[in-house]
């Protein structure tokens, strides 16, 4: 006996289903990847222009010496906090020595010194979130041993030394920010990494020397330290849940009514 090629009550699958069932499937792989995902998070270590002070020394290696860090923020969204300390003007204190010296990088006015063996530390307090001591470690990580730290001298160094401008700047390892503004900022304390640059001016030394390393010392400028971080897990809210099962719901619906019609 040939059996029937189809059962009452049920219809075969239409491209409207398939398109339907699609749909349900896409939803919840979009649900399922974004409900645990996590994002990369930057915290940025700055001062404002106005506050300068700190002194640059170079050698065999470069160290910056009590530089200002007036303020701490969360990039996005946009939110922080002002430091005080024991450096110049009441604010907090960035202290870095870069490694030993490499050379001249190939570019006019830049040399290169090693990631590895140097250090980098942010300190001061926070008021608002009860860090009271000027002398907490807000930040502190190391320089990436694989990479070069770079030294800029300006074109003015060499036309006007009394001008002499330029930069510090260097990729960073992970690093550890202090627990509580961590917390306060909604980041993980265990950096990913992130980038260091540090502005000087008035050098007074050699910055093109015909042999080894710049020699001199120069006043620090604009700090900003970016330190890049793993945001927390973001969990959907009831909300959202609510929405999305509503939304499932009525795509099953619709599916349903379409294979028994």
């Amino acid at each position: 006996m040939a059996l029937p090629l189809s059962i009452k009550g049920e219809r075969k699958e239409t491209p409207v289903m398939r398109s339907s069932l699609k749909i349900l499937f896409a939803i919840g792989v979009v649900f399922a990847l974004g409900a645990g995902r996590s994002f990369a998070d930057t915290v940025t270590f700055n001062n404002s222009a106005i506050h300068t002070d700190g002194t640059v020394s170079f050698g065999s290696t470069v160290t910056l010496t009590n530089g200002i860090i007036d303020g701490v923020a969360h990039d996005v969204p946009n939110f922080g906090f002002g430091i005080t300390g024991n450096c110049v003007g009441g604010f907090g204190c960035i202290n870095l020595t870069t490694g030993a010296f490499v050379g001249p990088t190939g570019t006019a006015g830049a040399f290169g010194y090693m990631g590895n063996g140097s250090t980098l530390t942010v300190t001061g307090a926070i008021a608002g979130l009860g860090i009271t001591n000027p002398n907490t470690v807000l930040f502190s990580g190391t320089f990436d041993p694989t990479a070069t730290v770079t030294v800029q001298f300006d074109n003015d160094c060499q036309t006007t030394p009394t001008q002499c401008t330029g930069t510090i700047t260097g990729p960073l390892t992970p690093g550890l920010l202090n627990a509580t503004l961590a917390a306060a900022l909604g980041v993980n304390p265990n950096s990913l990494g992130g980038n260091d640059q540090n502005l000087f001016f008035s050098f007074s030394g050699v910055s093109a020397p015909t042999t080894g390393s710049p020699t001199g010392t120069a006043t620090g400028n604009t700090n900003q330290l970016q330190v890049v971080t793993p945001a927390a897990t973001t969990v959907p809210e009831p909300g959202s849940l609510i929405l999305l099962g509503s939304g499932l719901v009525g795509l099953a619906r619709v599916a349903r009514r379409r294979r028994v019609s």
